[in-house]
C-alpha cells in the first residue's frame, strides 16, 4: 500500500514536484493532498 498511497509518500520528490511544493513540510504536503482528495 505504501507504493500506491500518496498519503504515505509525502516525502516523494515526484509527488512534491507535481504539487509544486518541493520545499514544503511533510505536513503541508499531506494537507494539500487531503484537500485535493476532498475536492475530487
Amino acid at each position: 500500500e505504501k507504493a500506491t498511497n500518496p498519503f504515505l509518500r509525502v516525502d516523494n520528490a515526484a509527488i512534491r514536484a507535481h504539487l509544486g511544493m518541493e520545499q514544503a513540510s511533510n505536513a503541508a504536503v499531506f494537507a494539500e493532498i487531503r484537500k485535493r482528495k476532498d475536492n475530487f
